[in-house]
């Protein structure tokens, strides 16, 4: 069950940081980090209809693991945010405001993603 869940994480955080990327080819980084909760909540909705997907009758309690997965997944987008956009400036920091707006947009998506999945297989 935990690899399962791992994966779905994974799956989310690459997909914005692959997005986000794509992103800095043609806009400035500046614009990128704000239309970047965009891309987490459309990867944070893909996280909870994986894991949905992948355990199905497996998972206990569906809404509260898929927001504590899309919370987490949340802070990890911000952390390799960060950790990359060091390489690219000297003084380049998000806030914890920007933490927590990746965590919620992260966690509520993911539990909306969720409840998609229960609602489509039927759960």
């Amino acid at each position: 069950m935990t690899v399962s869940a791992l994966k779905s994480v994974f799956i989310g955080v690459g997909g914005s940081l692959i997005l986000a990327a794509f992103c800095c080819t043609f806009i400035a980084v500046d614009r990128v980090l704000f239309i970047l909760p965009v891309f987490i909540g459309f990867n944070g909705m893909v996280t909870g209809y994986r894991l949905v997907d992948m355990l199905r009758q497996r998972i206990a309690n569906v809404p509260v693991f898929s927001f504590v997965l899309g919370v987490g997944g949340g802070a990890v987008t911000f952390v390799a945010v960060n950790f990359a956009g060091s390489f690219i400036r000297d003084a380049f920091s998000l806030s914890l405001y920007d933490l927590a707006i990746y965590m919620a947009v992260s966690g509520i998506t993911s539990y909306l993603g969720a409840k998609l999945a229960v609602r489509y297989f039927s759960l």
